[in-house]
C-alpha cells in the first residue's frame, strides 16, 4: 500500500476543519441561547420566564408580555393603593416606579403595608437628581405634609456622560454578525463585555470632580427644604444588579455613605440588603435590569425596619 502523498494529507485535514467549523456553526444556530436585544426603557418583553407578566399582545399578535403601567398619578407617579392621607412622599426615578412590577408589588406600596400607611409614589421614570429635587418642590408646597420623604436614589441619578467611553462596531463586524451565529454569539460577548467597562467608567467619573461637588450640594439643598417642612430625609440607595461578587461600584457606596454621614442624612444602603442574591434573580427580565418583586420586597423590608426604628428612638 502506497504512503498517503501531502497532497492528500492537505485534502483530508481542510476537509476536517471545514467540517468542523460548519458543526460548530449549526451548533450556535441550533443551540445558542437567545440574544435578545437589551433595553432597559421599554417595559414590554418577549417572553414570561418566571409568569409574573400580563400577556399585553392579543393571541394573534407575536407574543408580548409585560406589567400594565397606571403612572396617571400627578406628573406620572403611580397612584396608591391603599386609601387614606399619605404620611410618606416617596420619590425617585423607573426603580422606585417600579418598571416592570406592579404596584402592590413596589418597594413604596409595601413599604405603606408594612408600616400602615400610605405612601405617595411620585417617582417618574428618567428622574435624575435635578428632577428629583424639582419635584419634591412642586409636591410640598403645602408644608407640614408628610413624615417622611424618602427618595430612592439610583447610582446614575448624579448623571453619566457614556460619550466618552464608546467604541462603535465595525460595518464589517456588523456584516459578518447577520452571516454567521458563531461570530455573532462571541461579538456579543465582547459587546456586553465592552458596554459594561463604559458603564462602569461612567459611573466612577460622575462621583468625582465638580460633578460630585455640585450634586453634593443638591442634596444638602433637599435636606433643608425637607426638614424646613417638619419631615424627615431618608436616602435608600438602589445598588446596579450586577454581579455582586466582582461588584465594580462599592466605591460610589462608600462616597455616598460618607457624603450622608457629613450631611446628617440617614441612608439605607440596598447593596448590603440585595447582595445575598444573585443578581440576574432581580431582574424584571434578562432585557430589563431593573429590580423585580423580589427586589422590592427585600428593599421595602429593610426600609421599614429602620423607620420603625428611628420612630421609635424618637418617641
Amino acid at each position: 500500500m502506497s504512503d498517503v502523498s501531502a497532497k492528500e494529507k492537505g485534502t483530508v485535514l481542510v476537509f476536517a476543519v471545514v467540517a468542523t467549523v460548519l458543526l460548530i456553526e449549526l451548533g450556535f444556530r441550533l443551540l445558542a441561547p437567545a440574544q435578545h436585544q437589551f433595553n432597559n426603557v421599554l417595559d414590554t418583553y418577549p417572553d414570561n420566564p418566571r409568569g409574573y407578566f400580563d400577556r399585553l399582545s392579543t393571541e394573534k399578535g407575536p407574543a408580548i408580555y409585560g406589567v400594565p403601567m397606571n403612572t396617571s398619578d400627578g406628573l406620572g407617579g403611580r397612584p396608591a393603593s391603599k386609601p387614606g392621607e399619605p404620611t410618606i412622599l416617596g420619590l425617585g426615578d423607573s426603580q422606585a416606579m417600579g418598571q416592570g412590577v406592579r404596584y402592590e408589588d413596589t418597594l413604596y406600596a409595601r413599604l405603606g403595608e408594612n408600616l400602615g400607611t400610605s405612601v405617595r409614589n411620585v417617582a417618574v421614570r428618567g428622574y435624575d437628581l435635578d428632577e428629583v429635587v424639582s419635584r419634591y418642590a412642586y409636591e410640598a408646597r403645602d408644608p407640614g405634609q408628610y413624615e417622611w420623604v424618602v427618595y430612592a436614589l439610583v447610582l446614575d441619578d448624579f448623571g453619566l456622560d457614556r460619550t466618552k467611553h464608546q467604541r462603535p462596531e465595525s460595518a464589517a463586524l456588523s456584516g459578518w454578525r447577520t452571516r454567521s451565529a458563531t461570530i455573532n454569539f462571541f461579538a456579543h460577548i465582547a459587546e456586553q463585555w465592552a458596554l459594561s467597562e463604559a458603564t462602569t467608567a461612567a459611573y466612577l467619573q460622575s462621583y468625582s470632580g465638580e460633578n460630585f461637588h455640585q450634586k453634593t450640594a443638591q442634596i444638602r439643598d433637599l435636606r433643608d427644604a425637607v426638614q424646613s417642612d417638619d419631615a424627615r430625609l431618608l436616602i435608600v440607595v438602589w445598588p446596579l444588579l450586577y454581579d455582586f461578587e466582582t461588584y465594580p461600584f462599592q466605591t460610589i457606596h462608600d462616597a455616598l455613605s460618607d457624603l450622608m454621614e457629613e450631611l446628617e442624612i440617614p441612608m439605607v444602603d440596598g447593596l448590603s440588603v440585595l447582595s445575598e442574591r444573585d443578581a440576574s434573580s432581580l431582574w424584571v427580565h434578562a432585557v430589563d435590569h431593573h429590580p423585580n418583586e423580589i427586589a422590592h420586597r427585600l428593599m421595602a423590608d429593610a426600609v421599614s425596619d429602620f423607620i420603625r426604628k428611628q420612630d421609635s428612638e424618637g418617641e
